[in-house]
C-alpha cells in the first residue's frame, strides 16, 4: 500500500488546497497519470502518481485544506482496479470499507494475500514535519510513539533530536504486543482527525460583527488567504527596518524609449540590473539569517513581485548573476507571464535571495515593503518623478526616483544597507556604466 501525501510546492507552502481528484477510487493509475490539481501558496499545480496501481482510499476529497506531508489517499499495487463506470466520485466516508478491494478479495480466482510492500504503513502516519520525519527514519524512531511539542501536536524535528536512536518518547512507548500486531489489517488506515492548525496573529483578532445591510461578506481565496498569513508572519517574526535614498536618474530616464525599442526595458529592468551589480560587489547583502544560521547564498537568485488575479506572487530569475539586460527582460517577461497564469513551477519560486517589489507605473513617491523571506533584503521601487534637482550652480528640473530597502536587521546592519544602497545611486545616476556588458 503506497501512501499519496501533500506535496511541498513551495518553499512558504505549509499546507495546500485539494482543487480536485481526477481519478476517483477503484481506477488503475500509472507512474505519471495526474492524480489531482493541488492549490499551494502559489499557484495550481498537478499532483503526479509515483506509484502504478489502483487509487483504493481517497481521505481528503475536493475542497479540503490539508498540511504538508499528510496522507490525502493511498494505492494498492496489488488490487485491480474496478470499470470505470462502477467507480464512485467521491472519496468514501472513514467508516465504510473500499469496495473495490472487498470485491477483489472475495474473487475465486484471487492471488494469495502478498506481504505489503516496505513502504506500507500499518497505522495512519502521525503529523510531523519532513524533516522530522528524516531523522526519525535515520534513527529508527517510530513516529507513532512520539509526543510532538509542535503547533497542534504535530512533531518536530527537536522532538527526534532529543530521543536516543530506536526508542520513544518515554510517555509514548508501547507495549510489545502494541509495537508488533499479530495481524496487520486488511484495509487502509482509516482517516484521522488532525487538530487545527494554529491560527496566524491576525486571525487571533476578534471577528468583525458585520450585518447584512453593512457589507457583503465573501470567503477569502485560499491563495489570499496563505499569503495574508505569511506576510503577518513575517512581519511579526523579521525584525525590520528601512533606509530610503532618492535617485536622480535623468539621463536614464532620458533613453527610456530608446531602451524600450532596443530591449524592451523598463526602468523596473533597469534597477534590476543595478541590483546585481551591487549584489556582486557587495555579497554580504545576498544572505538570509535562519535558526541561528547564516545562510551565504552561492548565486543570486532575483525575485520580483507580481500582482495577479489571485494577489501577489514572487517569481524568481535563478542565478542571475551576470545577466545582461536584454537577458533580464527575458526572463522576467516569461516569469512574469507564467505568474499570471498560475503556471509557475516550484523552481521559479524557490529561494529568493533578493526581491524587488515595484510600483513606479502608479506615480508612487515612496513605500516599505513587508521582507518577503528567504531575502534579508526586499528593494522597493517608487516612480521617477519630475522634481527640482541641483546642477552645480542651478536648479533644474529633473527626474527623482527614491529606492527603499526594507532589510532583516537579524543579518543585515544600517551599514550593510548603506553601502549597497550607495552603490545602486552611482550605478543608476551613471548610465553608460550600468549599461556596459563588461
Amino acid at each position: 500500500m503506497y501512501e499519496i501525501t501533500m506535496p511541498k510546492l513551495s518553499d512558504s507552502m505549509q499546507e495546500g488546497k485539494i482543487i480536485a481528484w481526477k481519478v476517483k477510487p477503484g481506477a488503475r493509475v500509472r507512474e505519471g497519470d495526474v492524480l489531482a490539481e493541488v492549490e499551494s501558496d502559489k499557484a495550481t499545480m498537478e499532483l503526479e502518481c509515483f506509484h502504478s496501481g489502483v487509487l483504493s482510499k481517497i481521505v481528503h476529497g475536493d475542497g479540503s485544506e490539508v498540511p504538508v506531508g499528510e496522507v490525502i489517499g493511498y494505492i494498492d499495487a496489488e488490487a485491480k482496479g474496478a470499470e470505470p463506470e462502477k467507480q464512485r466520485a467521491t472519496a468514501e466516508p472513514p467508516e465504510q470499507k473500499a469496495a473495490p478491494k472487498e470485491k477483489a478479495a472475495e474473487a475465486p480466482n484471487a492471488p494469495a494475500p502478498q506481504p505489503a510492500p516496505a513502504t506500507a504503513t500499518a497505522e495512519p502516519r502521525a503529523a510531523a514535519s519532513p524533516r522530522a520525519r528524516k531523522l526519525a527514519q535515520e534513527k529508527g524512531i517510530d513516529l507513532g510513539q512520539v509526543k510532538g511539542s509542535g503547533p497542534g501536536g504535530r512533531i518536530i524535528a527537536q522532538d527526534i533530536e532529543a530521543l536516543s536512536p530506536g526508542r520513544a518518547s518515554p510517555a509514548e512507548k508501547p507495549s510489545a504486543a502494541a509495537a508488533a500486531p499479530e495481524h496487520p489489517p486488511a484495509e487502509p488506515p482509516q482517516a484521522e482527525t488532525r487538530p487545527a492548525i494554529k491560527p496566524s496573529p491576525d486571525e487571533e483578532l476578534p471577528a468583525i460583527d458585520v450585518t447584512d445591510e453593512e457589507a457583503e461578506v465573501v470567503e477569502a481565496s485560499y491563495r489570499l488567504k496563505t499569503q495574508a498569513r505569511r506576510v503577518t508572519a513575517a512581519k511579526h517574526v523579521i525584525p525590520h527596518f528601512d533606509i530610503t535614498r532618492s535617485i536622480v536618474v535623468t539621463r536614464l530616464f532620458a533613453r527610456k524609449e530608446e531602451l524600450k525599442q532596443k530591449y524592451g526595458a523598463t526602468i523596473t529592468h533597469l534597477v534590476m540590473l543595478a541590483a546585481l551589480k551591487a549584489l556582486k560587489l557587495h555579497p554580504e547583502a545576498n544572505r538570509s539569517y535562519d535558526r541561528g544560521r547564516i545562510i551565504k547564498w552561492k548565486g543570486i537568485n532575483l525575485g520580483l513581485a507580481v500582482d495577479t488575479d489571485e494577489g501577489l506572487t514572487v517569481a524568481v530569475i535563478r542565478n542571475a548573476q551576470g545577466l545582461s539586460l536584454k537577458e533580464i527582460v527575458e526572463r522576467t517577461r516569461a516569469l512574469v507571464e507564467k505568474a499570471r497564469s498560475g503556471k509557475l513551477s516550484p523552481e521559479e519560486r524557490r529561494h529568493p535571495t533578493f526581491t524587488v517589489s515595484s510600483l513606479g507605473m502608479f506615480d508612487v513617491e515612496q513605500f516599505e515593503p513587508i521582507i518577503n523571506p528567504p531575502s534579508a533584503i526586499t528593494l522597493a521601487v517608487a516612480s521617477a518623478l519630475a522634481a527640482p534637482v541641483v546642477e552645480g550652480d542651478k536648479i533644474e528640473v529633473g527626474r527623482v526616483m527614491k529606492l527603499t530597502l526594507s532589510c532583516d536587521h537579524r543579518i543585515i546592519d544600517g551599514v550593510t544597507a548603506a553601502k549597497f544602497l550607495g552603490e545602486m545611486k552611482r550605478l543608476l545616476e551613471n548610465d553608460a556604466e550600468l549599461l556596459a556588458e563588461k
